[in-house]
């Protein structure tokens, strides 16, 4: 099985950009749209705990799901913070990373960067790429069967409880900076609204992360490039176009348009439909672009290749 290189990404690349060489100067990336989309998770996020709060155990699921959710929402604009595109201004864009994104979220955005930098350039190859799931399937495997092994595996899940925290990849310093950013984020809690509060949002939060979290995060990870044959970006990137309630739980903020994004990453989130619409008139992205309108229904799905059933 042949694997991307750097030298077919960037030729895949190049012949997509001369699509798009007329629109790109207005595809470019809004500070105010960044920060409404920020504040409106962490409000939902608020918002659902503040229900926990008054309403008591009925509401605790929910809140639950919501704020796993919301988790993820915030961790796609952690993903675009890493391409500079929360705001035009670098000094900015990673201001809004730093204090509203990677620390809530136990990440390190320097060390992120890097990673992701990695995962674009590298696509496909297992010794580089910091974001390739290798397939492990049996023969008779479904879809859920490879779904869940990698679901239940202890190295995923304690990534996405601990991010960053987990193994020996901050310094002490950077270490200390997420613990300090949680210390005044629950004492400030603490303060305003009481301790009990600081204690249930926190609990609310690590819940949410170990579960919710978790399995949007696997699924969504799956979706990508899962199953797929690491050939080049088009073999190798899944594009899932938004479509109603299953993209706003398992893709916020328009992260469903992969290829898209592999394409032309320092386009911002909410300019890849347009984009993915520009790029659906060129001939060679129709026939080369696996385009998944659906992720468990008629093929392509999401889950296509994950298993016997979606091969």
């Amino acid at each position: 099985m042949s694997i991307t290189t750097l030298t077919s990404v960037s030729a895949d690349e190049t012949a997509m950009h001369w699509t798009l060489r007329e629109s790109l100067s207005i595809l470019t990336a809004s500070t105010w749209r960044s920060a409404i989309d920020i504040t409106f998770d962490w409000a939902v996020i608020a918002i659902a705990t503040w229900t926990a709060y008054r309403v008591g155990n009925w509401a605790t699921l929910p809140a639950i799901v919501v704020i796993g959710n919301r988790q993820r929402a915030l961790g796609n604009l952690l993903h675009e913070s890493s391409h500079q595109n929360l705001s035009p201004h670098s000094r900015i864009n990673d201001m809004m990373a730093q204090l509203l994104l990677a620390a809530p979220l136990f990440v390190n955005l320097t060390l992120y960067r890097r990673q992701h930098a990695r995962h674009h350039a590298w696509l496909g190859q297992p010794s580089h790429d910091p974001d390739f799931i290798a397939c492990k399937a049996n023969k008779n495997d479904r879809w859920f069967d490879a779904y869940f092994r990698i679901l239940l595996s202890y190295p995923v899940w304690i990534g996405s409880l601990l991010g960053h925290l987990f193994g020996k990849r901050l310094s002490h310093r950077q270490w200390i900076a997420v613990v300090l950013w949680w210390g005044v984020c629950e004492t400030l809690v603490a303060i305003l609204l009481g301790t009990y509060m600081a204690c249930l949002f926190f609990t609310l939060w690590m819940i949410a992360r170990g579960t919710v979290f978790h399995a949007i995060t696997t699924f969504r990870e799956m979706t990508d490039h899962y199953g797929l044959s690491p050939t080049d970006i088009f073999q190798y990137t899944r594009e899932i176009p938004t479509h109603g309630f299953a993209s706003i739980l398992l893709h916020p903020h328009y992260n469903g348009y992969h290829l898209t994004h592999h394409l032309f990453p320092h386009i911002p989130y909410y300019h890849l439909p347009r984009a993915h619409a520009l790029l659906a008139r060129n001939p060679m992205f129709s026939r080369r672009a696996i385009i998944c309108r659906t992720y468990l229904g008629a093929k392509p799905a999401g889950i296509s290749g994950w298993g016997v059933d979606h091969v």
